[in-house]
């Protein structure tokens, strides 16, 4: 599942994921909210989540996919960096960050990780 507003930047990573061995995405959406309905209707194994979006942003995204869906693995995946992103990325329960400038081969391995 990914989650994540610029439509841009899901539409190259559908285009990166879909030719990958073991890897089906299961749904897109732009906000947190709808993220956590997705998340009840598909149940992904693996949820890439941005940080910063509408309506509730990627950290308490987060949280509360994790709550909802507590073998959910979400890799964060944002623009932002510097002031402890990542950390507060892992204290919501992400289990990996991945800064947006450099993806190509780093998504791959972190969606696949088990």
């Amino acid at each position: 599942m990914l989650v994540d507003d610029q439509q841009m930047f899901v539409a190259a990573l559908q285009a990166l994921l879909e030719h990958e061995d073991g890897i089906e995405i299961v749904g897109s959406t732009d906000n947190g909210v709808r993220a956590l309905e997705l998340d009840q209707s598909t149940r992904p194994d693996v949820a890439v989540v941005d940080l910063d979006l509408p309506v509730m942003d990627g950290f308490e995204t987060t949280r509360r996919l994790l709550e909802q869906h507590p073998d959910l693995r979400v890799v964060v995946i944002s623009g932002l960096s510097g002031n402890g992103v990542a950390q507060r990325a892992a204290e919501a329960g992400a289990s990996g960050y991945l800064f947006k400038g450099g993806l190509h081969g780093e998504i791959v391995d972190a969606i696949l990780q088990h």
